[in-house]
């Protein structure tokens, strides 16, 4: 299909945030109204053009740190006020619902609303009360009041579209671990008063008595993945994605895998048509199934279908089909009779659609990794944000001598601004630049000579220098790098100890517990300024000092918290920072000062995954659980409920001015993007 582009230009930050005040929170997108829109007909592409970083407004979050910037810290542009500030990609999109005129879309960058009429978009986040950015799942339910539920990475958020405000999550059992769950699904059955939920097995929570049952495999399930759901009376349909389908009806569950007749088990979708047909979506193709007879669509009918997603179906009957394959995806509206589509489109960005929904005149809208698309008259119609970062997932980030922020992410590694984040960002990806070694930019380290150094998960390391990449084929997915004096690069890897390269790229040599390591294990390494290496492994500390390699603190240690070191840095006078899996350190080569050892000052739940110094001396530890600091005088922990946008913290960087950059990943999967405080 042919797509035409209307701009959405940037209007003014003072109109942004009455905007916001206006709608009760989230981030705004100008109206085509306020825009000369082209005229003619098929105009489409709503777009916001406008950086998170440079429209939205600084949140004020609860006993946020108080960092006082120093003398050597550079200034701040005009305009960036105090407070917590998120960047994330909202056009990541895995679940839609659509309601009185308004799309909403679960996204892995938080959950955006697109108005249908005039595609204005609010863009939501943690800051903004959602429970976690990382959002798989989303339903409009009335409870009794309409709301929308948001199924994300650590529960199920409410959200009342009437205020744009959002409300206290819903009070679960406990033991159904609904808060610290991945929700996958979300399907209010109104007619019942049933919530139901697919996470680890399927919950179904009563919404007039709050009773709840769950069901997994211990209950007769096949499996406790729960793909899709559907409701035909009292009777709950589930979908696996793997082992066939199953029904419960009256508390009983019975199972349809291969051995009951289902022609593929791989049942990702469900929906149940006007006549009774329950109609599933699968991997080889679309099923139908009434009175026990099943029919299929595979690949050999006219169709064509297969690696089915989505599945929708209108009050008018007409069954949409969306597929994600590997490639473009498609968008069918079935004729069952014939086996064929009477509406073919196939998505032009070479995305597979993952999620789908009808508007109310049962108009198709789906969803890709790209944003939003709606299908009116034949023609598509894109609703996309501009969002810079190339993924939710933020692995790693590095300050370069000129102060420039380096970002690495599985999408891509970004070079940007710090001091104005809304400027335009420089983006490298390996599918634009050969030489690259990886997109997913696990660790950066930059040389004195300005060569900046990367790791690659799952791909080999590079060198950006002069504006060319080189690429290392045997440095493959290691995950630590840092540049000696002599511009030689340290690659740690978990398993392979260390490997040094000479500036031209050549191998200097190899260290490993063969060589005198502690643990063969190495997640971090940095250079003091000095000169000497410091190397921390999972069985401690070593260091590489006039050509020798000396092991500084062994598996046995007492000194710090925990022979498994995770993440080393300096302080802002060049001493050593010691961030073990329980606990941080400081050593300055002779003494040993223990900061915070989370078994013993009230922290034992967490694990250390980052660590950084801010120029004031303030300590920043990522966890696997939160933002630890010392910033206020006291260590405090900061979670989502203070606005992050994920508790796994990834990557961890204070920069010149002083501004904390806080990444989130745990799973390239839901990942966390980005949130940075400004002092």
């Amino acid at each position: 299909m042919k797509k035409y582009a209307l701009v959405l230009f940037i209007v003014s930050l003072a109109i942004l945030s009455l905007a916001c005040s206006l709608g009760g929170g989230g981030k705004e997108t100008p109206a085509p109204g306020e825009t000369e829109e082209p005229s003619g007909p098929g105009k489409a592409a709503v777009e916001a053009t406008a950086p998170a970083s440079s429209t939205q407004e600084a949140t004020s979050v609860p006993e946020a740190p108080e960092i006082s910037p120093t003398e050597a810290l550079l200034p701040e542009p005009a305009g960036m006020q105090p407070g917590w500030y998120a960047l994330t990609n909202a056009n990541v999109v895995r679940d839609l619902v659509i309601h009185d005129g308004v799309i909403y879309a679960a996204t892995l960058g938080g959950m955006i609303s697109w108005r249908l009429d005039s595609g204005y978009s609010m863009h939501y986040t943690p800051l903004d009360g959602m429970g976690n950015v990382s959002a798989n799942a989303i339903t409009y339910c009335e409870i009794p009041e309409p709301r929308i539920l948001v199924g994300t990475l650590t529960g199920i958020s409410v959200y009342d579209p009437n205020t744009g405000l959002w409300e206290e999550e819903i009070s679960f059992p406990a033991e159904s671990r609904i808060a610290e769950s991945k929700i996958e699904q979300l399907y209010c059955d109104q007619v019942n008063q049933r919530l139901l939920i697919g996470y680890y097995g399927l919950g179904a929570y009563d919404l007039q008595t709050g009773a709840f049952e769950r069901y997994t495999m211990d209950q007769g399930l096949l499996w406790n993945t729960v793909s899709d759901i559907a409701v035909d009376g009292k009777d709950i349909w589930v979908a696996s994605g793997y082992k066939g389908i199953a029904k419960i009806s009256g508390g009983k569950v019975t199972t349809f895998s291969a051995a009951e007749g289902i022609p593929d088990e791989k049942a990702n979708a469900l929906a149940l048509a006007p006549d009774g047909t329950l109609w599933i979506g699968a991997s080889g193709g679309l099923i139908s199934y009434r009175n026990g007879q099943w029919v299929s669509y595979d690949a050999d009918s006219p169709a064509n279908l297969k690696d089915i997603r989505e599945l929708e179906i209108g009050a008018d009957g007409k069954i949409w089909v969306a597929t994600y394959p590997w490639g473009a995806g498609r968008l069918c509206q079935l004729d069952a009779e014939e086996a064929v589509c009477t509406v073919d489109i196939t998505e032009s960005n070479d995305q597979g659609i993952n999620s789908l929904a009808l508007t109310e005149s049962g108009s198709p809208v789906f969803g890709t990794n790209l944003g939003v698309s709606r299908v009116e008259n034949g023609q598509v119609m894109d609703f996309r944000t501009d969002d810079a970062l190339a993924s939710n997932y933020v692995d790693s980030f590095a300050i370069a001598p000129d102060g420039k922020l380096w970002i690495g992410t599985d999408g891509g590694i970004h070079l940007i601004d710090p001091t104005d984040p809304g400027s335009p960002w420089q983006t490298f990806k390996q599918s634009e630049i050969p030489d690259m070694g990886g997109s997913w930019g696990k660790a950066i380290a930059v040389a004195p000579d300005g060569a900046v150094w990367f790791t690659a998960t799952n791909g080999s390391a590079s060198r950006y220098q002069d504006g060319v990449w080189t690429m290392f084929k045997d440095i493959y997915s290691f995950d630590a790098v840092a540049v000696d004096v002599e511009g030689r690069a340290w690659f740690g890897e978990d398993s392979k100890g260390v490997v040094v390269l000479n500036p031209d790229g050549t191998q200097a040599f190899a260290l490993t517990t063969n060589e005198g390591l502690p643990g063969d294990n190495v997640q971090a390494i940095v250079v003091d300024g000095a000169g000497i290496v410091w190397i921390g492994t999972n069985e401690g500390l070593a260091k590489y000092e006039n050509d020798a390699l000396m092991v500084v603190f062994d598996k046995d240690t007492k000194e710090i918290p925990n022979k498994y070191i995770r993440a080393l840095t300096l302080d802002a006078n060049g001493v050593l920072m010691i961030g073990t899996f329980t606990g941080v350190a400081r050593y300055d080569g002779s003494q040993v000062e223990v900061l915070v050892d989370f078994a013993k000052d009230g922290f034992s739940e967490i694990r250390l995954t980052t660590l950084s110094v801010a120029p004031d001396g303030s300590v920043w530890a990522g966890t696997d659980k939160g933002l630890l600091t010392d910033a206020n005088g006291a260590w405090k922990l900061y979670t989502t409920k203070d606005g992050l946008n994920t508790n796994y913290i990834s990557a961890l960087q204070v920069d010149l001015q002083g501004k904390v950059w806080v990444g989130g990943g745990g799973s390239n999967y839901d990942g966390g993007g980005i949130v940075y405080i400004v002092p």
